[in-house]
């Protein structure tokens, strides 16, 4: 990466800054998180001004977008929709998440104790399958709700891991993920601030498109690692986690993240996106 400072989200002990710098390690670079996405562009436009001879660039989640492109194991350019002018990256995968559950990931980080592959992968298609009708209304959401202030937010449930003070992830529980109660969240969202979206918007049959590409067989659920969140899928293993001796999802995530920074491996081998993000 031909790159003096990268900007990333997060704060200064966020993820994307412990994953970047593992691999991004032994390159002269500085990473430097910035907070949240939405300041990102900002930041980069506002820092290659100030330092017109520095090379700087930024990269950010994908999200959540109606693209259906084939994945490609390349991180994505990122390019500001008014100049072209190219900004940096975004990642190929829905968030940072998504590439820590990645099986390969799993088996190096952990090492002997991972779970046994064959059943991991099975556990992260079934909780694919089980945040298949949420994962749809999250996309419905996103798509109507994007470059809005908060709120309302694409996602909605109790929050989960309260036994953890820094962890702030919110989803409904097991009843919550129907098709009927997450078609009728959807809507009760949109209606609810229907006022500021100046018109009438048909959501449902938005998510009722929406939704066979999200279940088995569709699109997006064959390639759940690219678009479904990672986040959510790592909340559907949490019971099987525990058979795996991991108590929970918050602590499976951490271990995997302590296997990488201990790691003697050159970690970006370990995924083929990783290796040409450098």
């Amino acid at each position: 990466m031909s790159v003096r400072l990268l900007y990333c989200e997060g704060k200064s002990k966020s993820l994307d800054l412990e994953i970047l710098s593992a691999l991004l390690s032994g390159i002269a670079i500085d990473i430097q998180p910035v907070g949240s996405k939405h300041i990102l562009k900002d930041r980069i436009i506002g820092a290659r001004d100030a330092q017109r001879n520095w090379s700087i660039a930024g990269i950010k989640d994908r999200d959540f977008d109606d693209d259906r492109s084939l994945p490609t194991n390349n991180p994505r350019n990122w390019e500001d929709k008014n100049t072209g002018e190219k900004l940096g990256w975004t990642w190929e995968r829905k968030e940072i998440e998504n590439y820590l559950i990645d099986p390969n990931v799993v088996k190096f980080a952990l090492g002997s104790k991972a779970p046994p592959p064959d059943e991991y992968e099975q556990t992260l298609k079934a909780s694919a399958e089980k945040m298949s009708y949420y994962t749809a209304a999250r996309i419905t959401l996103s798509f109507y709700l994007q470059n809005r202030p908060s709120p309302p937010q694409n996602y909605w449930g109790e929050k989960q891991y309260k036994k953890y003070k820094d962890e702030d992830y919110c989803c409904p529980k097991d009843k919550g993920l129907t098709q009927a109660n997450c078609r009728s969240q959807t809507n009760n969202i949109v209606t609810q601030y229907q006022n500021s979206f100046g018109k009438k918007l048909d959501v449902l049959s938005e998510f009722d498109r929406l939704l066979p590409y999200c279940r088995p067989g569709g699109f997006r659920f064959e390639n759940y690692l690219t678009f479904f969140a990672g986040k959510d899928l790592l909340f559907g293993m949490q019971n099987a986690l525990r058979k795996f001796n991991f108590e929970s999802p918050v602590v499976f995530r951490k271990a995997i993240i302590q296997g990488i920074a201990e790691s003697p491996e050159d970690v970006w081998t370990w995924l083929p996106e990783w290796e040409k993000l450098r």
